[in-house]
């Protein structure tokens, strides 16, 4: 555990602050970042996949209203995972492209799942079914 010294400041003008811990393992895998182009917050960079996901090295992290998705690289492949924030379900290590001007394209069977740094679209017979914007992106790469 180490301890990091965080200084707000307020409306006021005055500063808040405080010191907190966090767990260096966990931690040492974030790196600032620039600002997200989607939502104007900062985001971070996180360097590998978790184990649920299947490992190997970060593609993304995006997260939706009802999903969590990861797009992980092994051995030069790229697999998607995405999990619902609901009941926890998911589809785990679907192999996944990119496409210029599309974004991550992932198919199975007859739905495709197409993400984007705005949205996640599900598709099923070429028509959407379900759209959601993008509340978070984390990148993996580095810039």
């Amino acid at each position: 555990m180490k301890s990091l010294l965080l200084t707000l400041a307020t409306v006021c003008g005055t500063a808040l602050s405080f010191t907190t811990t966090f767990n260096s393992a966990i931690a040492s895998e974030l790196m600032p970042s620039r600002n997200s182009a989607v939502n104007s917050t900062t985001i971070a960079q996180a360097r590998s996949c978790p184990k649920y996901a299947g490992g190997g090295r970060l593609a993304a992290q995006i997260e939706t209203r009802n999903f969590l998705i990861h797009f992980c690289d092994r051995q030069g492949k790229l697999y998607y995972t995405g999990i619902s924030k609901r009941d926890g379900k998911g589809i785990y290590s679907l192999p996944a492209y990119t496409e210029e001007g599309t974004g991550y394209v992932v198919k199975n069977g007859k739905y495709e799942y197409i993400v984007t740094g705005a949205s996640l679209d599900i598709v099923r017979n070429g028509k959407v079914i379900q759209s959601e914007p993008v509340i978070r992106y984390v990148s993996g790469y580095y810039n």
